[in-house]
Protein backbone atom coordinates (compact mmCIF):
# COMPACT_ATOMS: atom_id res chain seq x y z
CA UNK A 1 0.00 0.00 0.00
CA UNK A 2 1.32 3.70 -1.01
CA UNK A 3 2.39 5.56 2.23
CA UNK A 4 1.27 8.91 0.81
CA UNK A 5 -2.08 9.67 -0.20
CA UNK A 6 -1.31 12.74 -2.95
CA UNK A 7 -3.53 15.34 -3.26
CA UNK A 8 -2.23 16.45 -6.68
CA UNK A 9 -2.19 14.69 -10.02
CA UNK A 10 0.65 13.76 -11.90
CA UNK A 11 1.11 13.48 -15.30
CA UNK A 12 3.58 11.22 -17.43
CA UNK A 13 5.37 12.90 -20.62
CA UNK A 14 7.26 11.28 -23.02
CA UNK A 15 8.85 12.30 -25.69
CA UNK A 16 9.52 9.12 -28.19
CA UNK A 17 11.14 8.66 -31.62
CA UNK A 18 11.78 5.01 -32.82
CA UNK A 19 12.39 3.33 -28.79
CA UNK A 20 9.53 0.79 -29.30
CA UNK A 21 11.62 -2.05 -27.13
CA UNK A 22 13.34 0.63 -24.54
CA UNK A 23 9.07 2.32 -24.34
CA UNK A 24 7.40 -1.32 -23.55
CA UNK A 25 10.15 -1.34 -21.11
CA UNK A 26 9.57 1.83 -19.86
CA UNK A 27 5.19 1.96 -19.62
CA UNK A 28 5.46 -1.68 -18.14
CA UNK A 29 7.51 0.01 -15.16
CA UNK A 30 5.06 3.45 -14.78
CA UNK A 31 2.23 0.53 -14.48
CA UNK A 32 4.08 -1.10 -11.63
CA UNK A 33 4.24 2.41 -9.11
CA UNK A 34 2.52 2.22 -5.67
CA UNK A 35 1.29 5.16 -6.72
CA UNK A 36 0.03 5.38 -10.25
CA UNK A 37 0.13 8.15 -12.75
CA UNK A 38 -2.66 10.38 -13.36
CA UNK A 39 -2.34 9.88 -17.12
CA UNK A 40 0.81 8.96 -19.40
CA UNK A 41 1.23 10.70 -22.75
CA UNK A 42 3.68 9.13 -25.33
CA UNK A 43 4.69 12.09 -27.73
CA UNK A 44 5.08 10.28 -31.46
CA UNK A 45 7.69 12.35 -32.93
CA UNK A 46 7.68 10.68 -36.14
CA UNK A 47 8.03 7.43 -35.37
CA UNK A 48 8.75 4.69 -37.61
CA UNK A 49 8.73 1.40 -35.56
CA UNK A 50 5.99 0.29 -33.21
CA UNK A 51 6.40 2.78 -30.63
CA UNK A 52 2.70 4.39 -30.81
CA UNK A 53 1.49 0.78 -31.11
CA UNK A 54 3.38 -0.28 -27.59
CA UNK A 55 2.23 2.82 -26.28
CA UNK A 56 -1.64 2.20 -27.17
CA UNK A 57 -0.99 -1.04 -25.90
CA UNK A 58 0.25 0.12 -22.79
CA UNK A 59 -2.78 2.38 -22.23
CA UNK A 60 -0.73 5.50 -22.69
CA UNK A 61 -2.15 8.45 -24.63
CA UNK A 62 -0.45 9.27 -28.20
CA UNK A 63 0.20 12.51 -28.91
CA UNK A 64 1.53 13.28 -32.27
CA UNK A 65 3.86 15.80 -32.72
CA UNK A 66 5.97 15.47 -36.83
CA UNK A 67 8.02 18.30 -36.26
CA UNK A 68 11.05 16.73 -35.67
CA UNK A 69 12.90 17.44 -32.56
CA UNK A 70 13.26 17.50 -28.57
CA UNK A 71 11.70 20.60 -28.15
CA UNK A 72 8.60 20.75 -30.48
CA UNK A 73 7.55 16.96 -28.74
CA UNK A 74 8.02 18.12 -25.38
CA UNK A 75 6.26 21.51 -25.80
CA UNK A 76 3.61 19.26 -27.27
CA UNK A 77 3.31 17.02 -24.49
CA UNK A 78 3.14 19.91 -21.58
CA UNK A 79 0.45 21.71 -23.82
CA UNK A 80 -0.81 18.10 -23.91
CA UNK A 81 -1.23 17.23 -20.17
CA UNK A 82 -3.94 18.27 -17.97
CA UNK A 83 -2.45 16.84 -14.69
CA UNK A 84 -1.39 19.65 -12.23
CA UNK A 85 2.39 18.48 -12.15
CA UNK A 86 4.23 17.35 -15.40
CA UNK A 87 7.15 14.55 -15.18
CA UNK A 88 9.39 14.78 -18.17
CA UNK A 89 11.04 11.90 -18.77
CA UNK A 90 11.97 9.65 -21.63
CA UNK A 91 11.52 6.33 -23.10
CA UNK A 92 14.67 4.70 -22.41
CA UNK A 93 14.37 4.99 -18.36
CA UNK A 94 12.98 2.05 -15.79
CA UNK A 95 11.83 3.87 -12.59
CA UNK A 96 11.67 1.94 -9.50
CA UNK A 97 8.02 0.80 -8.22
CA UNK A 98 8.12 3.91 -5.47
CA UNK A 99 9.33 6.48 -8.11
CA UNK A 100 6.08 8.48 -8.26
CA UNK A 101 5.45 8.16 -4.90
CA UNK A 102 8.59 9.66 -3.89
CA UNK A 103 7.96 12.25 -6.46
CA UNK A 104 4.87 13.39 -4.96
CA UNK A 105 6.93 12.97 -1.30
CA UNK A 106 9.47 15.95 -3.25
CA UNK A 107 6.76 18.06 -3.76
CA UNK A 108 5.35 18.07 -0.56
CA UNK A 109 8.75 19.04 1.05
CA UNK A 110 9.05 21.65 -1.28
CA UNK A 111 5.34 23.35 -1.23
CA UNK A 112 6.07 23.31 3.08
CA UNK A 113 9.20 25.21 2.60
CA UNK A 114 7.28 27.73 0.09
CA UNK A 115 4.34 28.08 2.97
CA UNK A 116 6.51 28.17 5.72
CA UNK A 117 8.54 30.86 3.99
CA UNK A 118 11.88 28.82 4.60
CA UNK A 119 11.96 28.86 0.85
CA UNK A 120 12.05 32.69 -0.36
CA UNK A 121 11.09 31.79 -3.98
CA UNK A 122 7.88 29.46 -5.10
CA UNK A 123 8.84 26.12 -6.10
CA UNK A 124 7.86 26.02 -9.99
CA UNK A 125 9.68 22.44 -10.38
CA UNK A 126 11.55 19.18 -9.10
CA UNK A 127 14.11 17.70 -10.92
CA UNK A 128 16.06 14.65 -9.97
CA UNK A 129 19.30 12.33 -10.83
CA UNK A 130 19.79 10.04 -13.43
CA UNK A 131 21.94 6.66 -13.39
CA UNK A 132 23.35 5.17 -16.48
CA UNK A 133 23.24 1.83 -17.16
CA UNK A 134 26.92 0.92 -17.93
CA UNK A 135 28.81 -2.53 -17.04
CA UNK A 136 31.33 -2.65 -13.93
CA UNK A 137 32.46 0.87 -12.23
CA UNK A 138 31.59 2.65 -15.34
CA UNK A 139 27.86 3.34 -14.71
CA UNK A 140 28.55 5.42 -11.40
CA UNK A 141 31.00 7.29 -11.72
CA UNK A 142 29.81 8.39 -15.43
CA UNK A 143 26.58 9.28 -13.34
CA UNK A 144 28.19 11.31 -11.23
CA UNK A 145 30.39 13.06 -13.71
CA UNK A 146 28.07 14.21 -16.23
CA UNK A 147 25.12 15.22 -14.18
CA UNK A 148 27.97 17.01 -11.61
CA UNK A 149 29.22 18.80 -13.99
CA UNK A 150 25.86 19.69 -15.53
CA UNK A 151 24.66 21.10 -12.35
CA UNK A 152 27.65 23.01 -11.53
CA UNK A 153 28.57 24.33 -14.99
CA UNK A 154 25.04 25.62 -15.94
CA UNK A 155 23.69 26.05 -12.49
CA UNK A 156 25.79 28.61 -11.92
CA UNK A 157 24.96 30.92 -15.01
CA UNK A 158 21.70 29.82 -13.85
CA UNK A 159 21.56 31.09 -10.17
CA UNK A 160 19.71 28.00 -9.13
CA UNK A 161 19.53 24.30 -10.15
CA UNK A 162 18.45 23.38 -13.84
CA UNK A 163 16.32 20.46 -15.06
CA UNK A 164 17.44 17.31 -15.76
CA UNK A 165 15.55 16.23 -19.29
CA UNK A 166 15.59 12.15 -18.29
CA UNK A 167 13.68 13.47 -14.72
CA UNK A 168 12.24 16.71 -14.37
CA UNK A 169 8.75 17.93 -12.80
CA UNK A 170 7.09 20.87 -13.25
CA UNK A 171 3.56 22.47 -12.37
CA UNK A 172 1.33 23.13 -15.05
CA UNK A 173 0.33 26.58 -13.93
CA UNK A 174 4.00 27.40 -14.52
CA UNK A 175 4.40 25.86 -17.95
CA UNK A 176 1.27 27.77 -19.07
CA UNK A 177 2.87 31.44 -17.55
CA UNK A 178 6.14 30.96 -19.45
CA UNK A 179 5.07 28.88 -22.61
CA UNK A 180 4.86 31.89 -25.17
CA UNK A 181 7.81 32.82 -23.99
CA UNK A 182 10.36 30.00 -24.03
CA UNK A 183 11.39 29.53 -28.08
CA UNK A 184 11.20 25.89 -28.77
CA UNK A 185 11.81 26.24 -33.24
CA UNK A 186 15.49 25.77 -32.02
CA UNK A 187 15.64 22.13 -32.40
CA UNK A 188 19.40 22.72 -31.55
CA UNK A 189 19.03 23.69 -27.50
CA UNK A 190 18.52 21.58 -25.27
CA UNK A 191 15.07 21.65 -24.08
CA UNK A 192 15.93 21.02 -20.40
CA UNK A 193 18.44 23.79 -19.91
CA UNK A 194 16.87 26.04 -22.07
CA UNK A 195 13.74 25.87 -20.04
CA UNK A 196 15.82 26.44 -17.19
CA UNK A 197 16.20 29.72 -18.25
CA UNK A 198 12.54 30.48 -18.06
CA UNK A 199 12.80 30.21 -14.14
CA UNK A 200 12.07 33.92 -13.01
CA UNK A 201 13.72 35.62 -10.02
CA UNK A 202 10.90 34.71 -7.40
CA UNK A 203 11.23 31.01 -8.45
CA UNK A 204 13.30 28.39 -8.17
CA UNK A 205 13.74 24.55 -8.54
CA UNK A 206 13.83 22.11 -6.13
CA UNK A 207 16.70 19.39 -6.33
CA UNK A 208 16.16 15.84 -5.11
CA UNK A 209 19.19 14.13 -5.45
CA UNK A 210 18.15 10.67 -4.13
CA UNK A 211 15.53 10.95 -6.55
CA UNK A 212 17.11 8.62 -9.51
CA UNK A 213 16.27 7.07 -12.37
CA UNK A 214 17.92 4.05 -14.35
CA UNK A 215 18.47 4.76 -17.81
CA UNK A 216 20.33 3.64 -21.41
CA UNK A 217 24.31 4.79 -21.04
CA UNK A 218 24.05 5.67 -24.89
CA UNK A 219 24.03 9.63 -23.83
CA UNK A 220 27.64 9.07 -22.21
CA UNK A 221 29.24 6.87 -24.88
CA UNK A 222 32.29 8.48 -26.76
CA UNK A 223 31.93 9.44 -29.88
CA UNK A 224 30.01 12.58 -32.05
CA UNK A 225 26.84 12.01 -29.87
CA UNK A 226 28.66 12.86 -26.79
CA UNK A 227 30.19 16.18 -29.02
CA UNK A 228 26.69 16.55 -30.41
CA UNK A 229 25.87 17.20 -26.52
CA UNK A 230 28.64 19.60 -25.77
CA UNK A 231 27.77 21.66 -28.65
CA UNK A 232 24.19 22.06 -27.99
CA UNK A 233 24.78 22.69 -24.47
CA UNK A 234 26.82 25.93 -25.48
CA UNK A 235 24.54 26.61 -28.27
CA UNK A 236 21.64 26.76 -25.12
CA UNK A 237 23.42 29.01 -23.36
CA UNK A 238 24.90 31.31 -25.94
CA UNK A 239 20.94 31.83 -27.37
CA UNK A 240 19.77 32.59 -23.65
CA UNK A 241 22.66 35.20 -23.23
CA UNK A 242 21.75 37.22 -25.62
CA UNK A 243 18.49 38.27 -23.87
CA UNK A 244 19.70 37.83 -20.31
CA UNK A 245 24.11 37.93 -19.23
CA UNK A 246 25.03 35.93 -16.73
CA UNK A 247 25.53 38.58 -14.39
CA UNK A 248 22.18 39.99 -15.20
CA UNK A 249 20.36 37.01 -14.15
CA UNK A 250 22.74 36.70 -11.07
CA UNK A 251 21.94 39.97 -9.79
CA UNK A 252 18.39 40.10 -10.39
CA UNK A 253 18.00 36.98 -8.24
CA UNK A 254 20.23 39.05 -5.34
CA UNK A 255 23.28 36.71 -5.61
CA UNK A 256 25.87 39.22 -6.24
CA UNK A 257 27.30 41.16 -3.70
CA UNK A 258 26.49 44.43 -3.26
CA UNK A 259 28.62 47.26 -4.66
CA UNK A 260 31.04 48.98 -2.02
CA UNK A 261 30.46 52.47 -1.23
CA UNK A 262 32.06 55.16 -2.89
CA UNK A 263 33.88 57.14 -0.45
CA UNK A 264 33.77 61.01 -0.80
CA UNK A 265 36.54 63.79 -0.93
CA UNK A 266 38.37 64.07 2.19
CA UNK A 267 36.82 66.93 4.43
Amino acid sequence: MPRTSPHRTLGVVIPCLNDAELLTRCLRALHRQTVPATEILVVDNGNTDDSAAVARDHGARVIEEPRRGITWATRTGFDAAVSDVMLRTDADVEPGPDFLERLHRAWDLAEDQTRSGASRRRVIGVTGSGRFELPGRWGPLASAVYLGAYRASVGSTLGHQPFFGTNYCIRRDWWLEVRDSVDMSDTEVHEDMHLSFAVRPEETVWLQSDLTLTMDGRAVEPGSQMLRRFRRGFHTIAVNWRSEKPWQRLDSRGLLPAPLPRKGPPA
